[in-house]
């Protein structure tokens, strides 16, 4: 068995990322949405986004915070980067910088009033660590939002071979990497353990039979395939061979297909 490997994203960035960001953007849009809701007004905020990836939260909080304030997107992935610049241009929203940075290291902010990350403390081996930049990087009083997975919970019907060994592919490969697909539940208990206060959360799932929804699971195993491969997990012909049989179930009209859970949280710095 491969020895793990701390802190390596294990899901292909550049443009193959973006494209599969921006899937998943769309399913979420409505959750993500409804939670940044309890937070509002934000007018005027300076709000950080923390593994922005394309940019869809970072372009999303630059709308809420308007002309007044300010939004700052880190990520390491300088081809996402990019692609969310232009994506800011093209909107013609002026009030957002996207910026390469190690999210371990210090961030290149210290006033926030909002601090968002999204799928990130998923992917690293010491998620109270992130938190606690997090923490650095808000004014007293400033709020953190943080959305992550659960893979314990994602379902999907009728049953399906498929669907359960690709879930355990991305589960044994992001722990390999040092990551934990199952991250979420703790959430809660992590922000409080970093010193937030007034700390809350709640779960969501989007499922559905139609629609962008059905296409997360093939997306994610092509985007992990390399990962997968050079890893030892599976073969390339037995990668190719459950690609074919996720894809034949999503192309079902009769099956339906969940997110893994999602747990929602958020909390004050003092």
């Amino acid at each position: 068995m491969t020895s793990p490997q701390p802190d390596k994203y294990i899901i292909k960035g550049g443009e193959q990322g973006r494209s599969r960001l921006a899937v998943i953007a769309r399913v979420l849009a409505p959750t993500t949405s409804s939670l940044l809701d309890r937070f509002e007004p934000l007018r005027g905020m300076v709000a950080v986004d923390a593994g922005c990836g394309g940019g869809d939260v970072a372009l999303e909080l630059a709308r809420r915070v308007g002309p007044g304030g300010r939004v700052i997107g880190l990520d390491r992935d300088e081809p996402k980067l990019a692609l969310a610049r232009e994506e800011a241009s093209r909107s013609g929203i002026a009030n957002v910088e996207f910026t390469n940075a190690d999210m371990l290291g210090a961030w290149p902010v210290n006033d926030a009033d909002l601090a968002n990350l999204r799928f990130v403390l998923t992917h690293v081996a010491n998620p109270g660590e992130l938190l606690r930049r997090a923490h650095d990087a808000l004014q007293p009083g400033g709020i953190v939002v943080v959305e992550d997975i659960d893979y314990g919970g994602q379902f999907c019907d009728p049953p399906s071979a498929a669907v359960d060994q690709y879930c355990e592919v991305y589960v044994r490969t992001a722990r390999q990497h040092g990551g934990n697909p199952f991250v979420g539940r703790s959430l809660a208990r992590l922000l409080e353990s970093v010193g937030f206060s007034e700390v809350d959360s709640c779960l969501v799932q989007p499922y559905g039979r139609t629609g962008d929804i059905k296409q997360v699971a093939p997306l994610t195993l092509a985007a992990i395939g390399e990962t997968v491969r050079s890893s030892g997990t599976l073969s390339g012909e037995e990668l190719d061979q459950l690609t074919h049989e996720l894809q034949v179930f999503m192309d079902r009209e009769d099956t339906t297909i969940s997110f893994p859970r999602i747990f929602q949280a958020w909390g004050r710095k003092r």
